[in-house]
């Protein structure tokens, strides 16, 4: 890794403690300058940060879980309304729902398929005789 220059990902990972700790930065004067110029930058923006007490950070913290732990049910009376609504209007589309439209019932095409039926049950031919009866059928 000493043959080559550090990377902006490397440098801001070693910044945050993370990247590589090897002794890079002791033999390549480019990234030691980089390095540099990277932790001047964050002691300026550090610097500009107010401080917070621990305090104050205690007391947010506590609010939080507070209303966390508050918020729980309100969120459980919200989901059991949604399911009973979901159900409600489920229970008024099965039960209200209109009825379908009786068709007309066409007795003549019933006649014919009583027809066809009978035909086929009193027949004393063979099924496999059908296609060739029909080869030599002649429409007239």
């Amino acid at each position: 890794m000493a043959d080559r220059h550090w990377s902006d990902e490397e440098l801001l990972a070693r910044l945050y403690g993370i990247g590589p700790q090897e002794g890079h930065l002791d033999s390549c004067e480019s990234c030691r300058e980089r390095w540099e110029k990277l932790q001047l930058r964050r002691g300026r923006l550090l610097a500009r940060e107010p401080r917070v007490s621990q305090d104050f950070l205690a007391a947010q913290r506590y609010s939080i879980f507070e209303r966390l732990e508050r918020k729980q049910p309100w969120f459980h009376m919200q989901l059991v309304h949604a399911l009973a609504v979901l159900l409600l209007v489920f229970v008024i589309l099965t039960v209200f729902r209109p009825t379908p439209r009786q068709q007309p019932v066409d007795t003549a095409s019933d006649d014919k398929v009583f027809e066809d039926v009978f035909e086929i049950a009193t027949s004393t031919e063979p099924s496999a005789v059908e296609p060739v009866r029909s080869l030599f059928e002649v429409q007239q």
